[in-house]
């Protein structure tokens, strides 16, 4: 009769007893393919930041990028050669 208490015991605080992982896992499981959470990609952001990259570098990104601007307006007034 111990034996028997003592098993059902742990039937009814076996999800008690797992840790949150595995009753995820055993959640999934129990589920039809494809009916699980959906995987997300990592967001991005569309100017990544320069932060930590070389100060060398950031004062001629700066300054090749007014240049850039420069030429897409020149070539678009058609004072410039498309390239």
């Amino acid at each position: 009769m111990a034996s028997e208490c003592t098993t059902r015991t742990l039937n009814i605080h076996r999800s008690s007893l797992l840790t949150r992982t595995n009753r995820i896992k055993e959640f999934l499981a129990a589920q039809p393919v494809g009916q699980g959470p959906p995987i997300k990609k990592p967001k991005t952001s569309r100017y990544p930041s320069l932060k930590g990259t070389d100060p060398k570098f950031r004062r001629n990104h700066r300054h090749a990028l007014h240049g850039t601007a420069k030429a897409l307006k020149e070539a678009k007034e058609g004072k410039r050669e498309a390239v």
